[in-house]
């Protein structure tokens, strides 16, 4: 029978506890604020971040260490035939492919999935994997079952401030000219279709009008009693809460909405006050 471990980073936004009670290896995203550099989680929590950025602080983040990463699938070799590996998405961080380039090194069968996205669809996807493990699922079906989900899964994005997506380059060109632009609310989304870089979906001219087509548009996109809706903020849980009662007022059953945080190393990216909508499908 196929061994198979799960991997996933901290913009997940699992704990290393919640990690190990699951099963599943973590590894430490880096954040680094004034030349100090900590290990996502492990030497800062994301409160931490929140408060550094109440007080003016433009932290920056890196992936995980390179020789952790190593050591962790150098140490995995010795017991498991595959490696499923779930981190940022490729379009915001190198940590997917220095994985790859790491398995390609060791010689292992590690496959990087790449879901587009990070936060909540990141830790869901990880979760799902794992199950479909411990229901001795083999590699090649567990491929087939999750990339149909994860390709329509996505991601809605409403910032206060563009200036920490242009600073860190995670907005497209086109979405970091409006920055500059007065009155304008972007939604912004990651997905598939952006191949996992944030982008403009639309631009309004007020944030209650930005609000409302947000929701319309997860109302349009999703089968009300089977899709999972992550709302997830950066200290702005009145917001959260907002949205979530919008989305019952539509329909949408309780059970399935989840409010969380925006992870720490995503926080650093969008400011204070942000929130991001994500949804993916209830998987079979």
């Amino acid at each position: 029978m196929e061994k198979i471990a799960v991997v996933t980073d901290t913009g997940s936004n699992l704990s290393f506890a919640q990690a190990k009670e699951l099963g599943i290896y973590l590894l430490p995203l880096q954040i680094t604020i004034d030349e100090t550099t900590y290990q996502d989680t492990l030497e800062i929590s994301t409160q931490d971040i929140y408060n550094e950025l109440a007080n003016g602080k433009m932290p920056k983040t890196s992936m995980a260490a390179y020789q952790k990463i190593y050591d962790l699938f150098e140490e995995l070799k010795k017991d498991y035939d595959t490696i499923f590996a779930i981190p940022l998405t490729n379009g915001l961080s190198t940590n997917a492919s220095t994985m790859q380039s790491i398995a390609r090194e060791l010689e292992m069968n590690v496959h990087v999935i790449d879901m587009y996205s990070t936060c909540e669809i990141e830790k869901h996807v990880a979760i799902w994997i794992k199950k479909l493990v411990d229901e001795h699922k083999s590699s090649e079906e567990i491929l087939k079952i999750i990339q149909p989900t994860i390709d329509e899964s996505n991601s809605l994005i409403l910032v206060k401030n563009l200036q920490h997506l242009k600073r860190g380059g995670r907005l497209t060109p086109m979405a970091a000219t409006l920055a500059g632009l007065l009155k304008i609310y972007p939604v912004l989304h990651i997905n598939k279709s952006t191949e996992g870089r944030i982008d403009v979906l639309n631009k309004v001219r007020t944030e209650k009008r930005a609000d409302a087509y947000a929701i319309d548009k997860v109302m349009d996109d999703i089968d009300i009693q089977h899709t999972h809706i992550y709302i997830i903020h950066s200290n702005f849980l009145e917001g959260a809460n907002h949205f979530k009662k919008c989305f019952i007022e539509k329909g949408v059953p309780e059970q399935n909405i989840h409010i969380n945080y925006i992870s720490s190393v995503i926080a650093v990216h969008t400011g204070l006050g942000c929130i991001a909508i994500q949804y993916i499908r209830e998987e079979n």
